[in-house]
């Protein structure tokens, strides 16, 4: 492995002084800076789209993305011996996010909606790279819809075992709420014409990051650093917002000043329209952590219980009633 990355990293104009792994990545400093090196993956056509939205904020005068490297060929991938395709990108020294840091999190919040202000795609890109790829799979109604189709699937199957252990009983006994709040959520995005807002959404080439979590906000002093646009796609900004603000609140006990906190420091630079508003509840109106859960289960081993996955299906119990609550207040806030 030595030898291959040392292979790879000849084939850029960087000098390297040292190396060492990194979660998903190989950390190289070199003469130039920082770098880190990926075994990629993907299609030639999501990096180059990756790249351009990157080239786009640091056109717009944001340059701290990790931008992909080009090398002595002036292409962005490099080739092994074995033919394995590796990506270098620019990287930073700093902290990443704290959920637990009150601070962090509204910067972090902050960040996200002037992002969001700048994240386009390139006037050409669309028809160039996307015609073909604005399909169901980014159609949130469609997903809701099979979710609950797959909550009900894993429900009939506990209901018709004769024998079930403790966490399937815990299923059950969960279900018909859960459910219930996934078919409201359902019903509420029916209502408010989520069809003409992604439509909306792909004609201004709006851009959305797509995995803005803690590990992708690099805290440097006075900037910012977001990494890994991966996942960065055409479409509804907004699910950036409701990730960002689901896993705040798992991880802080659906606090409602914390939640409402968030909220009011995205909406100050970046207000949100009512259609926007509605979709943001929806999504926080279905249970995904139980949908998740209960999916894993029906996905892996039946024949053991594990503790671990059952110990997460009684934390979400034990938060029900204040996730209930902070969605009462986030209702009379966005609405």
């Amino acid at each position: 492995m030595e030898e291959k990355i040392e292979e790879v990293v000849k084939q850029y104009p960087v000098q390297l002084i040292g190396k060492r792994r990194i979660r998903g990545a190989i950390l190289l400093e070199a003469k130039e800076g920082l770098f880190t090196l990926v075994h990629y993956k993907e299609g030639d056509r999501r990096l180059l789209f990756q790249e351009r939205v990157k080239q786009e904020l640091i056109r717009q005068g944001y340059p701290f993305v990790d931008e992909g490297i080009r090398n002595n060929n002036q292409e962005l991938l490099s080739k092994d011996s074995m033919g394995n395709r590796w990506l270098l990108k620019r990287w930073y020294t700093g902290r990443e996010c704290n959920l637990r840091e009150e601070s962090d999190i509204v910067q972090a919040t902050g960040h996200l909606a002037r992002l969001h202000t700048l994240m386009s795609c390139p006037a050409n890109d669309t028809e160039e790279l996307w015609e073909d790829e604005i399909a169901s799979e980014k159609d949130l109604e469609v997903l809701l819809e099979r979710h609950m189709r797959e909550m009900k699937r894993v429900y009939n199957y506990i209901r018709g075992k004769k024998k079930r252990n403790e966490m399937e009983i815990c299923i059950l006994n969960l279900f018909q709420k859960f459910y219930d709040q996934a078919g409201f959520a359902n019903l509420y995005i029916s209502e408010i014409d989520y069809h003409s807002l992604f439509s909306q959404c792909i004609k201004e080439r709006r851009v959305y990051h797509g995995s803005y979590n803690y590990h992708n906000i690099i805290f440097q002093e006075k900037q910012i650093i977001t990494t890994n646009f991966d996942r960065a796609d055409l479409g509804i900004q907004i699910v950036d917002l409701y990730d960002f603000l689901r896993k705040i609140m798992e991880k802080n006990g659906w606090d409602i000043r914390q939640g409402i906190q968030i909220l009011d420091a995205y909406q100050k630079i970046r207000p949100l329209e009512k259609r926007e508003a509605k979709l943001l509840y929806v999504l926080l109106l279905f249970p995904e952590k139980f949908w998740k859960q209960i999916n894993f289960y029906y996905n892996g081993r039946k024949s053991w219980m594990s503790v671990k996955n059952y110990d997460k299906l009684l934390k979400i119990e034990s938060q029900e009633e204040k996730r209930r609550n902070f969605l009462t207040e986030a209702k009379r806030l966005l609405f």
